[in-house]
């Protein structure tokens, strides 16, 4: 029987898994060296730059993710404050307003996780959209003195670098040398679906934090089981910071944890069965922790006020077209003539983040029969698994519904994962990829043979290992979007009393494709001194299941009418949801003089031009 290799990684103090099948076997390696200490000659002072190297590398480490990111978003560097990352305007204008909402909240003693400044009186559930609160604490300073489009810039150049460095660290439980997790996390960090998210601008995904994490606790709490309470508390944190970034992603995560438990039980039962009491111990750690910091994010989730009532998306919708394993989206550089194909999928290219490579597949293949330790094992038939859920209710290819049925359709009943879009189970899949791509790359550079043609084979397999990694690399085809508001907004809406509910017009919608929700943005310029009836979320009630904006009453449907309408019925309706004022931005109006007459009409009121705005009182 083959003993099992033993790597110390003396940057964490953490030991890799042996070859032999540790991982499934419940025995960690260890390091057992006694060795006498050497006398020391040199001066202290002479040994500080040696003390100091393993962080210099990490910082070193960082500063390559953030050059990297950098020449992802150049486009936004030189107007933070005025142009937005992404090529949709509605979705950045959504995040700042949620980033800027949060520290609004917190420093005006109010609730971050609801709200009734968009869709008063009513209000909104963050819990059920994309608030990312951890963001908002951890950005306020950034909010409180730049803006909250420069803290959104500021959240999608950092989420590719916070990927990145996570995946480097997670990966110490697995990959020893720092150089190869080095390059795993930049691979991630900056994989296909990270990168089109970016290009969406969707904030909550391209913080892909959590797939590492999940790696980390397939090892530390269920393959190889260490300091289960401690391990079991971090990961009950981990839970409750994701819980702060986007609950789909917890959600997914628990799932492949889960798929992680069945197959270490299925290879290895015996094993499986002794290590029940650790992670058990783990199992309450984590509950104990997550059950104290998400308790009331939870209740917000699950009870809170405005939750959707229904299903708040197709679930025939939620999957990966099977073709974008194999066929990169445009926002991919190394696209050879599938340009074509890739219009053809499911989704569009913000969506299309489950692209893998036939290189990278080819690495991970011939690694699997060549290498076939018992982690490489593990980790594809888990990779295999959670690449089928993504799929969804069943096979899409280039958007042609094969109609074969796959396990997701189990699992539509189940509170929040059925809720969550499979397809976003894309970043595990693709951790999984880098994860059997690192490790085939340390079996390539350990132990280099003596031999000229041997050591020069093993080289060349390690240049092409890493040139399938370039497969992924991405185009330069991330865009902005202009990210200013009407200077009334800007002025902070001088004679409008704060908090008091404001009619726009145009009022935000859930019109994607028109940049619907840009007047949420002018909201969040302007301070949060007015709350609005309209808004861009995702809600409900029991008379509407679903709703993805404020509800279109007499009055906005006399606006979308050229200001014919009811004039009662509208007074009423905007009596009936408290509005104080009337705004009117004449200049993104079609037929301003016309919504003008008809809001002079509705308000009693001719209304006066402030900064460029028609603000009229009503009631």
């Amino acid at each position: 029987m083959r003993r099992a290799r033993r790597e110390a990684t003396p940057e964490s103090g953490l030991t890799t898994l042996g070859t032999d099948g540790s991982a499934g076997g419940g025995r960690l390696s260890t390091t057992s060296t006694s060795i006498a200490p050497p006398v020391v000659t040199d001066p202290p002072a002479e040994r500080r730059p040696t003390r100091w190297r393993p962080l210099a590398a990490e910082v070193g480490i960082l500063l390559i993710y953030l050059v990297a990111s950098g020449l992802l978003f150049h486009r936004v560097l030189g107007d933070l404050a005025g142009r937005a990352t992404g090529v949709v305007a509605s979705d950045s204008s959504l995040f700042t307003w949620w980033l800027g909402w949060t520290w609004y909240a917190i420093t005006h003693g109010l609730d971050p996780f609801t709200t009734t400044w968009q869709n008063a009186p009513t209000g909104v559930n963050g819990m059920w959209n994309t608030g990312v609160p951890v963001l908002g604490v951890l950005l306020g300073p950034v909010t409180a003195t730049a803006g909250p489009v420069v803290a959104d810039n500021v959240a999608m150049i950092l989420g590719p670098v916070a990927s990145a460095y996570l995946a480097h660290r997670c990966l110490v439980v697995l990959v020893g040398p720092r150089w190869i997790r080095a390059l795993a996390g930049l691979v991630y960090g900056f994989s296909p679906f990270v990168v089109a998210h970016a290009w969406v601008g969707h904030v909550n995904l391209v913080w892909s934090v959590f797939p590492p994490i999940v790696l980390w606790a397939s090892v530390r709490v269920l393959a190889a089981p260490r300091r289960p309470w401690l391990a079991g508390a971090l990961l009950g944190l981990a839970f409750s910071l994701q819980m702060g970034l986007y609950t789909q992603t917890v959600a997914l995560g628990a799932l492949t944890l889960l798929v992680v438990a069945v197959v270490l039980a299925v290879s290895a039962p015996r094993t499986a069965l002794r290590r029940v009491p650790s992670v058990a111990r783990s199992v309450v750690a984590m509950a104990g922790v997550a059950g104290v910091l998400s308790a009331y994010p939870v209740y917000v989730l699950l009870a809170g006020p405005s939750r959707p009532q229904a299903s708040i998306r197709e679930s025939t919708e939620m999957g990966a077209d099977a073709a974008n394993f194999v066929i990169p989206s445009v926002l991919t550089a190394i696209r050879p003539g599938t340009d074509a194909l890739a219009e053809q999928m499911r989704v569009y290219p913000g969506e299309q983040g489950s692209y893998l490579g036939a290189a990278m597949l080819l690495v991970v293949l011939v690694a699997v029969v060549l290498v076939a330790s018992r982690e490489i094992l593990l980790t594809f038939v888990v990779t295999i698994l959670l690449a089928v859920l993504s799929l969804g209710t069943s096979i899409a290819v280039l958007d042609q519904d094969t109609g074969t049925g796959l396990p997701w359709r189990l699992l539509l009943d189940v509170p929040l994962v059925g809720q969550a879009e499979a397809g976003r189970l894309a970043p595990f899949v693709a951790l999984g990829v880098v994860t059997i791509w690192a490790l085939a790359l340390q079996h390539l550079t350990r132990d280099l043979p003596d031999g000229r043609w041997g050591r020069v084979g093993r080289l060349t397999a390690v240049g092409l290992v890493l040139a399938a990694a370039a497969t992924w690399v991405p185009g330069d085809q991330q865009g902005t979007t202009d990210a200013s508001a009407p200077p009334f907004f800007l002025a902070g809406t001088p004679g409008i009393a704060p908090g008091s509910i404001v009619e726009l017009v145009p009022r935000p919608s859930q019109d994607w494709v028109r940049d619907g929700g840009v007047p949420v943005r002018w909201q969040a310029l302007a301070g949060f001194s007015f709350r609005q009836t309209g808004g861009y979320f995702i809600g409900g009630s029991d008379q509407v299941p679903v709703q993805h904006d404020g509800l279109i009453g007499p009055f906005q449907q006399g606006v979308l009418d050229g200001g014919r309408g009811d004039v009662a019925a509208a007074r009423a309706d905007l009596a009936s949801k408290q509005v104080s004022t009337i705004v009117v931005v004449p200049e993104l109006v079609r037929e301003p003089e016309r919504v003008l007459t008809w809001s002079r009409a509705v308000a009693g009121n001719p209304g006066r031009l402030v900064e460029g705005s028609w603000v009229i009182p009503f009631g």
